[in-house]
């Protein structure tokens, strides 16, 4: 009986999402989906306010060495592809005709979406992450040639360390905050189409 009553329990406390009117339908979608948009084009901008910096700093420094200009070289492209893809991906993430024609197929795409992504934010990640750890390796030789014995190590030290920082913890929490809000969105997405079936 005791098992027979938790059950009821739990029965009574699952909440029903009562059927939504199809504006309210587009006004939650439309308002996650700009969630999502904004991070995206927030960390757009913020990459391209770096890649304006190091530009800046390559063309004003100057460099003792070979080695710096290729490290610039190296993260000045790594910034515009990686730029290139938060455009491309705020453009394609922003498509409502799907949503508007037939939101099976909008579902389809926002799972392949969020598939894109999670090989962006893994597998390009790594390339990512090992040519920067090569382009800050070769400004450590300009660095050898300017900076005390103490102050190239702790360059090094840093730059290792924020390397490690950034693949153990920083990307691991986007990753999974990233794939939330697009679950979020899925799932929801789904609710509303087993709805109106």
């Amino acid at each position: 009986m005791k098992d027979f009553e938790e059950i009821k329990r739990l029965w009574l406390n699952q909440s029903t999402e009562p059927v939504s009117s199809i504006d309210e339908i587009f006004v939650r979608i439309n308002e996650q989906k700009k969630n999502y948009t904004s991070k995206l084009l927030t960390q757009t901008i913020a990459v391209a306010i770096a890649l304006l910096f190091i530009l800046t700093v390559w063309l004003t420094a100057t460099f003792i060495t070979w080695t710096s200009h290729l490290s610039m070289v190296i993260v000045i492209c790594c910034l515009i592809y990686y730029c290139r893809i938060q455009v491309a991906d705020y453009l394609k993430i922003n498509k409502t005709a799907f949503l508007f024609k037939r939101p099976d197929e909008y579902i389809s795409y926002l799972k392949d979406y969020k598939k894109s992504r999670f090989k962006l934010n893994t597998k390009t990640y790594q390339i990512y992450v090992i040519l920067i750890g090569i382009s800050l390796f070769l400004f450590a030789i300009e660095m050898y040639y300017i900076l005390p014995f103490l102050l190239l190590l702790v360059y090094i030290i840093l730059s290792i360390g924020w390397i490690v920082l950034c693949q153990l913890f920083f990307m691991k929490q986007y990753n999974k905050r990233e794939g939330e809000r697009l679950e979020e969105i899925i799932n929801y997405l789904e609710r509303i189409s087993q709805q109106f079936l």
